[in-house]
């Protein structure tokens, strides 16, 4: 009778069980919107738990209708300390959790040092509490099957047990090293870059294309010595694998060699700084303009009318940049044999002077004045040279705006630019009186007024 009691009890108790298993299910199950490891853990224990729970039922009443000796001492044990891992494991994992979100505050002297390691850092802590809490919870679940007299930890001390978990321990050692050895290169070379943006240093290219390229140089050494260093402790022999890669990049090599000729091209060029970002050059066969952007293999150049050019480092033979460290603006002018070389030259002086007057211009202004003399005597025209010297890349400005002004002048002191008539200059005699000179200075005036006569 009690037996059938028993039975009657252990009925009812799992039909009360399944009435509510969706119930029990939803709440287990929790926020069904949540991707994480944990909530598919929830959700697949809400999908089986009434099953754990009517073996758990007929457990105990086939050990009361069985009469084991001790099966109650040992169930009531191993359900507590099932229940105190469970509550245990849960309250570690959500204390990692509060942990993770307040993230990895630094120190501000630290970060002055290194902006952007605060953010570096704060990348790894969902990987680092996703793995913790797996930890967590795998251990939980030995713990639980130890409880319940299940040697779930008796495989840690075979052979087997101790080689694995010792190659693990030394795999996770290594990535830590590895990631390790990554952040604190990748900040340096940041902090680098973060110190000549703040220091309004020049925009050197070699810097900002050279380090990145350090950089991603680093990341794939890393990568391929930490792979080779956790193959070998899996077992793999990666002495052919090595021979390969050998035989793979000789391949490659010879089947690239115009890709290795741009990239070592380029290398020189831009370890030898010999042009930047903005600069106005020109590396021939008819490529010249600004530069927009330089990779370690290409410049990409966009020049006055608009077109964009893309040279392979190894077409450029010569560079000849146009705006480093400062300019010229030359100015050549033309005058009539007729002037006086001297006036014209106080002439050009006061519009340079004048030039410097214009607040938006005299920022852009090294050297105003630069008479460099008389640099041609042409057929028709006397040819004096002179240079501005400039802020690097304002040379066209400050040259159009002295070229109006030069025209302004002539035109007010009535300076003639050239000869209408050509003179052939032969040599020079061993004396020439002052009058002959003079004639010969008016002849092309009074050539000038013959011609417009007849015209």
């Amino acid at each position: 009778m009690l037996k059938t009691v028993g039975l009657v009890l252990a009925v009812l108790a799992i039909i009360f069980l399944l009435q509510n298993r969706t119930t029990v299910a939803a709440w287990i199950a929790g926020d069904m919107s949540k991707a994480s490891g944990w909530g598919r853990v929830r959700r697949n224990l809400g999908e089986i738990w009434h099953l754990l729970a009517i073996f758990y039922i007929v457990g105990i009443y086939l050990i009361y209708a069985l009469r084991i000796e001790g099966g109650f001492v040992y169930v009531l044990r191993a359900t507590m300390l099932s229940l105190v891992v469970i509550v245990a494991a849960r309250v570690v994992v959500r204390f990692v959790q509060s942990l993770s979100r307040r993230g990895f505050a630094i120190k501000s002297e630290l970060k002055a040092q290194f902006p952007t390691l605060e953010q570096r850092a704060n990348r790894y802590i969902p990987i680092l509490t996703g793995l913790t809490s797996g930890i967590v919870y795998v251990l939980a679940a030995m713990a639980i099957l130890q409880a319940w007299n299940v040697g779930a930890f008796a495989w840690f001390t075979s052979d087997l047990g101790r080689r694995a978990l010792g190659n693990a321990v030394s795999i996770g050692m290594e990535l830590v090293i590895a990631l390790a050895l990554w952040e604190i290169f990748a900040s340096a070379i940041e902090r680098y870059l973060s110190r000549i943006d703040a220091s309004g240093a020049s925009r050197r290219t070699r810097i900002r294309t050279l380090l990145p390229f350090l950089r991603t140089a680093m990341l794939s050494v890393i990568v391929v010595l930490t792979s080779l260093i956790i193959l070998s402790h899996v077992g793999v022999d990666i002495t052919p694998l090595l021979a390969g890669a050998g035989v793979v990049g000789l391949a490659i090599g010879f089947g690239s060699q115009a890709l290795v000729k741009d990239i070592i091209t380029g290398l020189f060029i831009l370890i030898e700084d010999q042009l930047a970002v903005g600069d106005i050059v020109d590396v021939g066969k008819d490529h010249s303009g600004a530069v927009e952007a330089i990779t370690v293999r290409t410049i990409r150049l966009r020049d006055q009318a608009g077109a964009v050019h893309s040279i392979p480092f190894g077409e450029v033979t010569t560079v000849k940049n146009l705006t480093r460290d400062f300019a010229y603006a030359v100015a050549r002018v033309t005058i009539s044999y007729g002037e006086d070389v001297d006036r014209v030259v106080e002439i050009l002086r006061q519009a340079s002077a004048e030039l410097m007057e214009d607040e938006a211009l005299r920022p852009l202004i090294l050297d105003p004045f630069d008479y460099q003399g008389v640099d041609t005597l042409d057929a028709s025209s006397v040819v004096l040279l002179l240079r501005i010297r400039t802020v690097a890349s304002k040379q066209w400005v400050v040259g159009r705006a002295f070229n109006r002004l030069v025209k302004i002048a002539f035109d007010k002191h009535g300076i003639v630019s050239r000869d209408p008539a050509p003179i052939v200059i032969v040599g020079a005699p061993a004396a020439i009186d002052d009058d002959r000179v003079r004639e010969r200075a008016e002849a092309p005036s009074s050539r000038a007024l013959s011609t417009v006569a007849r015209r």
